[in-house]
């Protein structure tokens, strides 16, 4: 065999293994006998993120990522075996399924296409966007390099260009992974984002149906999404929007069953994806602050001590991270974003600026033409339920966030509309798919107390 062929057998029979266990760990984060695809997106998700907690262990001076791997991995599978002895104590689950017609089958059909296609834009070269090289691979090879966290990573001054202020979930993962195969190969390492796809679709497809969705709603949605391809292209291959966009339907998911009460794990599950969330990008810290706003706003029948409990769920696990972050490196300043443009004595620049910005928003707005009526028809068709709608009112928050940030940009609001807009509000797409397909549930299936 090829040098390649070895290296990409490596990582992905490492991303077999890490989502095999952090599958059977998952058992403690979805009891239940009717979670399957569910359970197993959140399963990768745990998996992966003991892969890159490898990388931070030997990077703390603990042992070298196979030995931490394999300690960790040993972990999963005692918290997958003592989770599945209770659930086997417990009363059996009955699942009512649906029938599988033809349609069904066609859908299934394009969901596996929409992975093929975009394992095949991720895999036809190594990945080589401005982003990864100068941040996310940048930070990963050096971390693998030096077997710890290099030092001039947080310094503005030598490496202002790969933005210190951004956590190292993803570099630590890519870190991990280098670490266990034994070797950095960017190429290979590309098949960790169609795993985060199939996650995304498991998750999306999983909780529709766990929240009484129809079958053929599920499905639809999930292969629009999986065909989705302004975010699962090529071009983000390598970035954090794709996993970002993974750890915003947990933390949505997780913040809709917490507030509704559906099982007795649904707070350590919003916690739990909070952390993510917050260890990829900026974004998730700002979007668990969101969830945390939408605990405490949130209506209906839900209690005040409820909604608290979520709240400090949704907000503490980000707080804590950012604060030992910020223990151990410092501050460090966002260097793309001047706010002092908020100074009376500067209004008048900004009143400037915020009229680029709109121009801008509505020209990019504009090349997505045929997709934004369709989005504005189904939300008017669909039926209201506030269990979907929060996962709107989440994609809503960051979408506005990212229209206006554009006013208070160093580069001006051009640059970076141009540069980032397009493709993080691509990443709110599983937000939005799970929000939309909920909208079509039927009335009075949105609780699942059973676990």
């Amino acid at each position: 065999m090829s040098p390649l062929a070895v290296s990409f057998a490596a990582t992905g029979a490492l991303l077999l293994v890490a989502g095999a266990f952090g599958t059977l760990a998952a058992r403690a984060l979805h009891p239940g006998a009717d979670r399957g695809p569910e359970r197993t997106g959140w399963g990768i998700c745990l998996g992966l993120s003991a892969v890159g907690l490898s990388a931070l262990i030997a990077s703390l001076g603990g042992p070298e990522p196979r030995l931490g791997f394999a300690m960790l991995a040993v972990a999963l599978l005692s918290i997958g075996w003592f989770s599945a002895r209770q659930e086997a104590a417990g009363p059996p689950v009955v699942s009512s399924g649906q029938p599988l017609r033809p349609a069904h089958i066609l859908l299934q059909v394009s969901i596996l296409a929409g992975v093929l296609f975009y394992t095949a834009r991720a895999l036809i070269r190594p990945m080589g966007s401005i982003d990864f090289l100068a941040i996310w691979g940048l930070k990963g090879r050096s971390i693998f390099s030096a077997g710890a966290i290099p030092a001039w990573l947080s310094s503005s001054e030598l490496a202002g260009f790969s933005h210190p202020e951004y956590p190292l979930g993803l570099p630590l993962l890519y870190a991990g992974i280098a670490g266990v195969v034994g070797t950095w190969d960017d190429h290979a390492m590309a098949l960790l984002f169609p795993v985060f796809q199939i996650a995304t679709l498991l998750v999306l497809y999983g909780w529709l149906r766990r929240r009484g969705t129809e079958r053929g709603v599920a499905l639809t949605a999930t292969t629009l999404l999986a065909l989705f391809e302004p975010l699962y292209s090529g071009f983000l291959t390598g970035m954090a929007d794709v996993p970002l966009s993974l750890a915003m339907l947990l933390l949505g998911t997780a913040l809709s069953d917490a507030i509704d009460g559906t099982d007795r794990r649904a707070l350590f599950r919003l916690a739990v994806a909070s952390l993510l969330a917050s260890s990829l990008k900026n974004e998730g810290l700002f979007l668990s602050a969101v969830a945390a706003a939408v605990a405490i706003l949130s209506g209906g029948n839900t209690d005040r001590t409820r909604r608290f409990r979520v709240a400090l769920a949704a907000a503490i696990p980000a707080i804590a991270l950012t604060a030992l972050v910020r223990a151990v490196r410092g501050a460090a300043p966002l260097r793309d974003f001047d706010f002092g443009l908020i100074s009376p004595s500067r209004f008048g620049e900004l009143l400037g600026r915020v009229g680029e910005t709109i121009s801008i928003d509505f020209h990019i707005a504009a090349r997505a033409w045929i997709l934004l009526p369709a989005i504005a028809l189904l939300l008017a068709t669909g039926v209201a339920a506030p269990w979907a709608t929060r996962q709107l009112g989440l994609a809503a928050a960051a979408l506005a966030v990212y229209l206006a940030l554009p006013a208070f940009a160093v580069l001006g609001p051009v640059w970076l509309a141009e540069t980032t807009l397009f493709r993080t509000a691509a990443a709110l797409a599983p937000l939005a798919a799970a929000g939309i397909a909920g909208r079509f549930a039927p009335a009075g299936s949105a609780r699942d107390l059973r676990s």
